[in-house]
């Protein structure tokens, strides 16, 4: 059975992090007017395979399942350049969940799978800002970047925890040419948020923060189902309990070969975010997110009442 070792995973996401700080803090940070540390959380949704809405999924807001979401927590730092752009990178922690229980969709629920998995994740972004309101106290911006992230779906069976990529749900250890998918995988993060000031200093930032991924085994489905007899040959009965957890209720909808997941399309999810900012030190009047009315500057010897 292959193991997971939890502290490299973490260290290596954290590697990621610093890496893509370090980046952000190349020759190019020199011209940055000011620089924001962040911290917050918010809650985390899956879009995948599992649940969802009625009708055959898309992996998109339309298969939003409310009863599984979870949470996300996440830390990071901001580098401003003027007023209308910022680079950004960030931790996240978050736990994805999916269950067929939740779907009035007749296949689906008759499916009966489900899973769950903490994700760590690191993020290199662009930030642009697009609007300011109330005298500059409030800022609506668009980001993307992309991120990388570690995975590890599990599922409860009879009041056990397992990691379902040990078992190879889908014939991963006994069809010829398919190996057991990677627990990491690249994230293209991608959202909007919207910034209020408490001080000069210091603001909230509220976000919608999409992810595309480039893995379909988020949720340990994808592809068909296995061959139930081949499965515990190779990977023990257990493995073929985990696989084809069906109610019956659907004629031959977990037969050999037929559609498990929807492989035609990667999974996805997304964090509503709420996060305390603070810009530090000296360089707070320079930020790109400002507190007030605008000081005018002078053309020519005369005052300018715009401001660009």
């Amino acid at each position: 059975m292959l193991k997971i070792n939890k502290k490299s995973k973490v260290k290596t996401t954290l590697k990621m992090c610093i890496s893509m700080l370090v980046l952000l803090a190349s020759p190019i940070a020199v011209k940055a007017q000011s620089v924001d540390l962040f911290f917050g959380g918010g809650t985390a949704s899956f879009l995948g395979d599992l649940g969802g809405k009625p009708t055959l999924g898309t992996n998109d807001a339309q298969d939003l399942d409310i009863l599984s979401t979870r949470y996300g927590v996440t830390a990071g730092a901001r580098i401003n350049f003027g007023k209308y752009f910022a680079l950004r990178s960030q931790l996240w922690y978050a736990r994805l969940s999916a269950n067929d229980k939740y779907t009035v969709n007749r296949e689906r629920r008759d499916r009966n799978l489900s899973f769950f998995t903490n994700i760590f994740e690191a993020d290199a972004l662009a930030e642009i800002n697009i609007k300011r309101f109330n005298k500059g106290a409030g800022l609506l911006y668009v980001f993307g970047g992309i991120g990388y992230f570690r995975f590890n779906p599990k599922t409860r069976m009879n009041g056990k925890v397992y990691e379902l990529r040990d078992y190879g749900t889908e014939g991963q250890f006994y069809i010829p040419g398919k190996s057991p998918y990677s627990l990491s995988s690249i994230a293209f993060p991608s959202g909007i948020g919207y910034k209020m000031a408490l001080s000069k200093g210091s603001y909230l930032a509220f976000e919608l923060n999409m992810r595309k991924t480039k893995t379909d085994y988020i949720d340990d489905v994808s592809g068909f189902f296995a061959d139930p007899v081949k499965l515990a040959e190779m990977k023990g009965p257990v493995a073929a309990q985990l696989a084809d957890r069906s109610n019956g209720t659907v004629p031959n909808l977990s037969s050999t070969g037929s559609i498990r997941g929807h492989y035609w399309n990667n999974d996805s999810y997304f964090f509503l975010s709420i996060t305390y900012n603070t810009t530090l030190g000296a360089s707070k009047r320079s930020s790109s997110f400002k507190v007030g009315r605008p000081r005018r500057g002078n053309i020519n010897g005369k005052r300018k009442c715009f401001e660009f």
